[in-house]
């Protein structure tokens, strides 16, 4: 996604400093892609939604979950949407999985 990130530490003669830039190095372009991925796939739920008139709305995104109001008459709709975008936000060459659950609030979906 063309995401960069300086460590002016890298090369530090302080092997703690230049340890903790190197961890950084690693981590950076996993967590990154992952927000990109979460995000490119919220533009794409919110445009489905959109085009298909659904009432259900997203709500709110937790690091990794996104939290849904939806109707229960759009339910099947709304996972089949959610399940395809969060899969094909970015193309990878390995699967990435979605999982699912409902409930009247959070804590009944956990």
């Amino acid at each position: 996604m063309g995401r960069r990130r300086y460590l002016k530490d890298i090369n530090s003669a302080n092997a703690t400093v230049r340890s903790f830039a190197e961890r950084n190095a690693i981590n950076a372009p996993i967590q990154g892609s992952s927000a990109d991925m979460i995000k490119i796939a919220m533009i794409n739920i919110f445009e489905a939604f959109e085009k298909q008139k659904l009432k259900s709305k997203m709500l709110l995104q937790v690091h990794d979950e996104l939290v849904f109001d939806a109707h229960l008459d759009e339910l099947d709709e709304v996972k089949k949407i959610v399940e395809d975008k969060m899969k094909n936000a970015i193309p990878l060459d390995v699967p990435v999985v979605v999982d699912m659950n409902t409930g009247g609030n959070w804590l009944e979906a956990h």
